[in-house]
């Protein structure tokens, strides 16, 4: 059965906007924001002591505090310029939605706006309400949930909208998902993108909670404030949390975003206010709990921290808690990567981080196939994707899909078509494996007589996409974006044969174990 959205009442927007002071002034001069959390009976977004009833012990957060309502559902927190006040969702409680599946459970404060000069951005939202309320509705949120996941989407324009519509998301309509989230990069550069492709995400008919990416700023912002404001006019904080089921989801905004003279680019980064944020948020979970976090550039093996201070502190709070999972985007790859003691982890053991393959692949570059759609095969050789985070308890495992593939579909296979008996030799056997873990234990034979080999994961280009790059680049001027270079995959694995076949048509069969899942793939070879 569908679960029940609640949508956001144009009332409560209305709510958070009416004019009234609550920039009251505590002792020490610091100015407060105040509200009441409550459970929405009448579903119209207002809070109404004679219908509704206030909700106590909800975090509330102003993205660096954290408070927890009293008996009557209220909070009290520091309040400054250019920030969100935002409601933490609770474990059996949702937030509303708008028409386009986002969750409102924010107030964005900016006396002045937020804005490049490229985008439109966040207007002045004017005087604080008198209160800043948030409703909940109840929604019964089992131990075992299912999340869809999408890597960057990152469309430059309607043409690549429509590919996402085509290709990923007519197979997800009316998915059962406990909701979808999006690791950043949403656009690419074009913000005025987000209408188009918000609406079309929407149609999956499930809440989606966005991450900001690199390609989400507004370029002519000379803070991250500005370079965020068409963000926050159509996603609310950059950064925030949430529990669903028995997991935890902390979203951090990891752009360091670095204004210099005329210059503007990005290192990975979280800043004071968020690594404050995050302190507090961790320090108020049980340890134990199962814990994601949600962020753009992974931490290893890409973009450079700013300050290599601040990721030795940050490396500190997610080690104490052992169940915390980090997943990423932005490379345009798949991999899992355990980062360890030798890249300054501090924990008893590895930290599980999982760079998201993208549902745009190599950003939708590739010739097109028969419908116009790029085949868009990343750098390190895997189709693009979306994934399937399956959540019990405090365990989890990930599943990887293939628009458009059968759900077995999980590698393909390179090896010789055709051999000659008369002339025997060696011929190697490559799979690459999309979403097998570094430790999975795979196996190939040559015939279902032969014995089974062990393949070895040899990092290396994968050889389709060396073929198909050089293929494509052999054509010249084409009417479509060019692919990239091919880059190392993390997930192949080889074997090599030495081979005394009769004429025939033989099976080569892969088989891959780990801890989630099995794999099985196939491919012919013919002996002549």
């Amino acid at each position: 059965m569908r679960k029940k959205f609640y949508p956001l009442p144009a009332l409560f927007l209305l709510s958070l906007f009416v004019a009234g002071s609550n920039s009251l002034l505590c002792g020490q001069g610091e100015k407060v924001v105040t509200g009441v959390v409550f459970h929405d009976r009448d579903a119209d977004g207002l809070f109404d002591k004679s219908k509704d009833k206030a909700l106590k012990d909800v975090a509330v957060s102003n993205g660096r505090e954290i408070v927890i309502t009293d008996r009557q559902g209220k909070y009290e927190l520091p309040l400054k310029d250019n920030i969100a006040i935002f409601v933490i969702k609770p474990r059996n409680w949702m937030v509303p939605v708008d028409e386009k599946q986002i969750p409102g459970f924010y107030y964005l404060y900016s006396p002045g706006g937020a804005t490049g000069t490229k985008y439109k951005g966040l207007e002045p939202t004017g005087s604080l309400p008198a209160s800043v309320d948030f409703p909940l509705y109840p929604a019964e949120e089992p131990d075992k949930i299912d999340v869809l996941v999408f890597g960057d989407t990152q469309t430059r324009d309607e043409k690549e909208v429509f590919y996402t519509a085509r290709d990923v998301l007519q197979e997800l309509i009316g998915a059962d998902y406990a909701f979808g989230v999006t690791l950043g990069d949403v656009a690419y550069d074009n913000l005025n993108i987000y209408e188009h492709l918000t609406t079309t995400l929407s149609s999956v008919g499930i809440p989606m909670w966005y991450v900001a990416g690199n390609h989400d700023n507004d370029y002519t912002g000379n803070n991250i404030t500005e370079a965020r404001g068409t963000w926050f006019r159509t996603f609310g904080p950059r950064y925030y949390s949430f529990s669903q089921g028995p997991a935890h989801f902390i979203v951090l905004d990891d752009i360091s975003w670095i204004v210099e003279s005329d210059t503007r680019y990005y290192r990975t980064g979280l800043g004071e206010d968020q690594m404050e944020f995050l302190r507090n948020e961790l320090q108020r979970l049980d340890k134990d709990q199962l814990v994601f976090v949600l962020s753009h550039i992974p931490y290893e093996g890409s973009t450079a921290w700013q300050d290599e201070e601040e990721k030795r502190a940050f490396y500190e709070l997610l080690a104490g808690h052992p169940n915390t999972v980090s997943m990423a985007a932005h490379t345009h790859r798949h991999y899992h990567h355990f980062i360890d003691a030798a890249q300054g982890w501090p924990g008893n053991s590895p930290h599980h981080m999982v760079s998201v393959g993208t549902a745009c692949g190599a950003w939708w570059t590739g010739a097109p196939d028969e419908f116009g759609i790029p085949h868009a095969m990343m750098s390190d050789g895997t189709p693009n994707c979306y994934t399937i985070l399956h959540i019990d308890g405090t365990d989890w495992k990930l599943e990887w899909r293939t628009p458009g593939k059968p759900a077995d579909y999980q590698m393909h296979i390179e090896a010789p078509d055709m051999i000659t008996s008369a002339t025997p030799g060696s011929i190697d056997v490559l799979a690459n494996i999309y979403n097998a873990l570094p430790s999975a234990q795979v196996k190939v034979r040559i015939g279902e007589k032969s014995d089974w080999t062990e393949m070895k994961r040899v990092v290396q280009n994968d050889p389709v996409r060396v073929a198909i790059t050089a293929r494509e680049k052999e054509l010249g001027k084409v009417p479509w974006r060019n692919l990239g270079n091919p880059a190392p995959s993390e997930h192949i694995w080889q074997a090599s044969f030495d081979l005394n076949l009769k004429p025939g048509i033989y099976v080569i069969e892969v088989e891959a174990t780990d801890k989630w899942w099995k794999y099985d793939g196939k491919r012919l070879l013919y002996v002549k």
